[in-house]
C-alpha cells in the first residue's frame, strides 16, 4: 500500500508498477531499524534471484531533457536467514552506478545522482555479477530541473553533504529536514580543531534569492577555529580514483549568524581548494552566501580545503555546511527515443540484442563486462534471456493534497511492508 512518511512528509508509492520481476521480503526481526527521517523502507526490499538485470522503468510526467534526482537505497538485514555477503552492480540507463556490497551486519546505505534524461522513461537496473541476489529497498526519483545542482552534459553524484556546527539527534548522525526543496540527506558533521556556533534567530529562506535554499537548521549552525586558531579545513580522498580521473564540484554555504555587537569588527577570509584560491569574502547578517568551485587536477583522488581569516580580519573564518560532488562521465547514450516503436521494427532490434547478449555471455564465461551490459534499443530490453516491454503508462501524481505538495516528485517503497509474503 502507498503511505505518507510523517517525518519528511513524504508520499511513498509500491512499485508494482515500475517492474514485473523480483520477490517482495521483510528484513529479519533482530535487525529491523527505527531510522529518523527515512520510514519503514529500509525493513522490506525486493530480491532479484532470477535474471542477470532486472530494471525499472520510471516515466515522470515532466519527460525528456529534464534532470532528476535519483536515489537508491539498500540494506540486507539477513532477510535470506543465510549470513552471506552480497554484491551487485547499480546501473542508471546503459551507464555503471555503483557496486552494491551488501551484508547481514553491515549498515544499511544509499546512492545519488542527479541525472540529465535525454528520454522520457528513465531506467534503473540492478545486475547480477555472480556475487549473491541483487536486491534493492527504496527508490526515489526527483525532478531537479530548478536546482542550481543541473548539469546537462554530465551527472553529479554527492559523496559528501555536511551539516556543520549541529548535534546529532535520536541517535542518528543523518538527517532530513521538510523544508529541504531538494530533500538533500545531511551528515551532521564537525571539523577538526573547530567549535560550534548557532542561533535561535529566524533566518527567511522564503524571501531569500539564494537559488540553494538550505534548510533554515542548517544554517543557524556552524564551526569556527578553536581559540587561537584561524583556519577551518578538511581532506575527502575519493574512492572512485581506481575507476576514472574524476574531476569534483564543490559546494561551500556561509551565513553570519552572530550579530556583532561591537562595530567594526570585520569577518573576512579567503578559501584555498587544491590549488584554487578565492576571495576576500565578507558576511552580511543572516543573508547566505554560496561559492562554487569545479576541481579538474586532482592528485589520487583528493579534495582538499582551508577556510583562511585574511590578515586584517578581526575574526575567525566560519563555514555552515559544505558539499562534494563527483562529476560522473557518461559514455554511453541510450538509443534516440524515435529510433524503433511499438509496431515493426522494434522486434528485430530485439531479436539483434537477445544474440548479442548471448555471445557476450559466451564470451564472458561470467566475467562482467559493465560497459555492455545493457545496450537499449528503442523501447526494448532484455531482463535475462526473456524479451520485455517496459510499462510506459504515465506516472499519475494523483489528487492527494499531501502527494501534491512534492510537486510532481515521485517517491515509492519497493514492497507493501504491510502485506508482505515470502
Amino acid at each position: 500500500e502507498d503511505y505518507l512518511d510523517g517525518d519528511t512528509g513524504i508520499t511513498y508509492k509500491t512499485d508494482k508498477d515500475f517492474i514485473r520481476t523480483g520477490k517482495n521480503k521483510v528484513v529479519a526481526p533482530e535487525y529491523y531499524l527505527t531510522i529518523p527521517y527515512f520510514g519503514n523502507m529500509v525493513n522490506s526490499l525486493r530480491t532479484f534471484p532470477e535474471g542477470k538485470r532486472n530494471c525499472y522503468t520510471l516515466k515522470p510526467r515532466q519527460g525528456k531533457n529534464q534532470n532528476y534526482y535519483v536515489r537508491a537505497f539498500f540494506y540486507h538485514g539477513n532477510y535470506d536467514s543465510k549470513n552471506q555477503t552480497q554484491k551487485f552492480d547499480l546501473y542508471l540507463g546503459v551507464n555503471y552506478w555503483a557496486t552494491v556490497l551488501a551484508a547481514k551486519d553491515r549498515p544499511w546505505q544509499y546512492y545519488n545522482i542527479i541525472h540529465y534524461s535525454v528520454t522520457d522513461t528513465i531506467y534503473v537496473c540492478l545486475v547480477n555479477t555472480g556475487f549473491g541476489v541483487p536486491f534493492i529497498n527504496g527508490l526515489d526519483l526527483r525532478f531537479m530541473n530548478d536546482s542550481p545542482y543541473r548539469s546537462m552534459d554530465r551527472s553529479l553524484s554527492p559523496v559528501v553533504q555536511a551539516d556543520l556546527g549541529g548535534h546529532q539527534t535520536q541517535n542518528s548522525i543523518i538527517i532530513r529536514y521538510k523544508d529541504d526543496v531538494f530533500d538533500r540527506i545531511w551528515w551532521l558533521y564537525n571539523l577538526t580543531d573547530s567549535v560550534s556556533i548557532g542561533t535561535e534567530t529566524n533566518i527567511d529562506i522564503q524571501g531569500s534569492d539564494d537559488p540553494y535554499r538550505l534548510p533554515v537548521e542548517v544554517l543557524r549552525t556552524a564551526v569556527q577555529p578553536q581559540n587561537g586558531l584561524n583556519s577551518l579545513s578538511y581532506n575527502y580522498t575519493s574512492p572512485y580514483k581506481e575507476n576514472f580521473t574524476p574531476e569534483f564540484r564543490v559546494y561551500f554555504h556561509f551565513a553570519e549568524i552572530l550579530e556583532q555587537t561591537a562595530p567594526g569588527k570585520l569577518r573576512e577570509f579567503t578559501i584555498t581548494l587544491n590549488s584554487l584560491n578565492y576571495g576576500p569574502f565578507t558576511l552580511e547578517y543572516l543573508k547566505p552566501l554560496t561559492i562554487r568551485s569545479n576541481i579538474t587536477q586532482v592528485q589520487e583522488g583528493q579534495v582538499r580545503f582551508s577556510i583562511d581569516a585574511t590578515l586584517r580580519s578581526d575574526l575567525p573564518p566560519i563555514l555552515n555546511a559544505f558539499e562534494i560532488f563527483v562529476l560522473w562521465p557518461l559514455p554511453d547514450s541510450p538509443t534516440n527515443q524515435t529510433d524503433g516503436g511499438f509496431n515493426g521494427g522494434n522486434d528485430g532490434r530485439c531479436r539483434w540484442l537477445m544474440k548479442e547478449e548471448e555471445k557476450l555471455q559466451r564470451r564472458d564465461k561470467g566475467a562482467r563486462r559493465r560497459t555492455h551490459y545493457l545496450r537499449w534499443l528503442g523501447y526494448c530490453f532484455v531482463i535475462g534471456m526473456v524479451v520485455v516491454k517496459p510499462v510506459v503508462d504515465n506516472l499519475k501524481i494523483g489528487n492527494n493534497k499531501s502527494y501534491t505538495k512534492t510537486l510532481g516528485n515521485l517517491f515509492w517503497s519497493l514492497s507493501n511492508f504491510k502485506c508482505i509474503q515470502s
